[in-house]
């Protein structure tokens, strides 16, 4: 049994700026063989997808494409 924990409250940006999106895993656990997805209201369509130990960009929101990495 793990959790993933994010901020308590929202993550606010500058147009331009970068941003750290944080979470973690409690326990403490390796992510590399697991999937990582930021997704804004539909899960199919993502701010970024990190699975089987790469980054996926092929269905990534266009208005983040070239714009993220874990």
């Amino acid at each position: 049994q793990f959790r993933v924990l994010g901020p308590d409250r929202p993550i606010t940006a500058v147009m331009g700026e970068d941003v750290v999106l944080p979470c973690r895993l409690s326990p403490r656990l390796d992510a590399e063989n697991m999937e990582v997805r930021w997704f804004r209201t539909r899960f199919s369509l993502y701010v970024h997808l990190y699975h089987s130990g790469q980054d996926h960009y092929s269905s990534q929101m266009p208005e983040y494409q070239e714009r993220t990495e874990l």
